[in-house]
Parts: C-alpha cells; sequence; structure tokens
C-alpha cells in the first residue's frame, strides 16, 4: 500500500515537472495605426484558447486635443506561457476604417456573430497572464 501511494505521488510530481517545461517565455509586441496620437495600447492578459496563446490588448484615447495626424499605438510585455502560437486581440477600438495591419484581430472590425464568438472563446481560455493595476508594482 504505502509502495502503491509512493508511486503515485512519484508519478504526479514527474508529471507537475514536465508541464512547467513546456513554458516559454514569450516577448510580446504590437503596434497598429490609430486615429491621433492619443491613442495609448496596453496588454491586459494573455488566455490559452484552443492551441494559440491569444493577448488581450486593450486600446483607448488618453482624452483631450490631440493632432489631427494618424498616430501608432504599441505595447510590449514579456510572458512565460505554453509555448503556442501567438494571436493579438484589439479591444476597444472606436474608429471606423480597418487597420491594415496582419496577424491582429480587431473585436470592432468582426461581424457581430464573430465578434461575440471572439469575445466567449477569450474569456472561457484559460489565464495565462494578467497585467497589475498600475498602483501595484
Amino acid at each position: 500500500m504505502f509502495r502503491t501511494i509512493v508511486a503515485c505521488v512519484g508519478v504526479a510530481f514527474a508529471a507537475s515537472a514536465g508541464v512547467a517545461d513546456d513554458k516559454k517565455e514569450h516577448k510580446l509586441s504590437v503596434a497598429f495605426g490609430t486615429p491621433n496620437p492619443s491613442y495609448k495600447a496596453s496588454i491586459f492578459s494573455v488566455r490559452e484558447v484552443g492551441k494559440e496563446l491569444w493577448v488581450r490588448v486593450d486600446v483607448a484615447s488618453a482624452g483631450g486635443i490631440a493632432p489631427a495626424v494618424i498616430g501608432k499605438a504599441k505595447a510590449e510585455a514579456t510572458v512565460a506561457g505554453p509555448d503556442l502560437p501567438v494571436k493579438y486581440v484589439v479591444f476597444g477600438k472606436t474608429w471606423g476604417w480597418k487597420n491594415k495591419e496582419t496577424g491582429i484581430v480587431f473585436l470592432h472590425d468582426l461581424p457581430e456573430k464573430e465578434k461575440a464568438a471572439a469575445e466567449k472563446a477569450f474569456a472561457d481560455g484559460k489565464l495565462v497572464y494578467e497585467a497589475k493595476p498600475k498602483n501595484e508594482k
């Protein structure tokens, strides 16, 4: 009986050690055009959705007066997570023109059914990383 318990604990420990080996350091970086330079992007969270890592990028205008020129929002983070392909998903886009950047999904540009499905898939995904609020360090 004791040997069985020890063997089970050893197998469980070995299995959990194998999970840690699947982690990879991802240097996440995203940039895209915005209507003016007042827009800022931030990587809010990363979730494992299917066989991909979905990176939630929140974009918002700082408000106030801004020059009437096209701007660029950028965000970066380093995250430890499973060794999976990365997909960037932008939440909070408010401008009407379609962005030309490839490899980035702008929820605002998707048809309603696809947008709802993407939001649900993201919400149901396994949390890998969540940014700390700015007042926490």
